[in-house]
């Protein structure tokens, strides 16, 4: 759960399509989450230099990057090793999600996606 002391819960979104990103975005921020963008896996990693997520929320096709080469680095490196990642794609295969889940992902959402049913599902994991 997050932490309701934490008045805004900070979620990094990867998301290479910028209309999703926006729209993701957009959600978040109206739902009370201070969010920060990247476009792909490699700008996620910088962006963690300075901006210490609670959680990442990441596409897994993406140029530059993808979410699953993301996701082992964030669990590879110490500092952001505990930051739970959630993988979204269009990819609603077994192998992708098992992919993911090797990787390290908590959770899997395939798009399109159900915003409300997205919004419950951030706010059950445990930060």
């Amino acid at each position: 759960m997050w932490d309701r002391s934490d008045k805004q819960p900070r979620v990094l979104l990867v998301e290479d399509a910028p209309f999703l990103r926006y729209a993701f975005a957009r959600l978040l921020r109206l739902h009370g989450f201070e969010v920060r963008e990247a476009t792909d896996g490699r700008e996620a990693l910088d962006c963690l230099a300075d901006f210490r997520a609670q959680l990442v929320l990441t596409d897994l096709m993406m140029p530059v990057m993808d979410g699953v080469e993301l996701i082992r680095q964030l669990h590879a490196n110490p500092s952001t090793a505990d930051i739970p990642v959630v993988a979204i794609t269009a990819d609603a295969s077994e192998q992708t999600e098992r992919q993911a889940r090797d990787a390290g992902a908590i959770d899997f959402i395939t798009k399109p996606i159900d915003l409300p049913a997205l919004l419950a599902r951030l706010r059950a994991i445990p930060v």
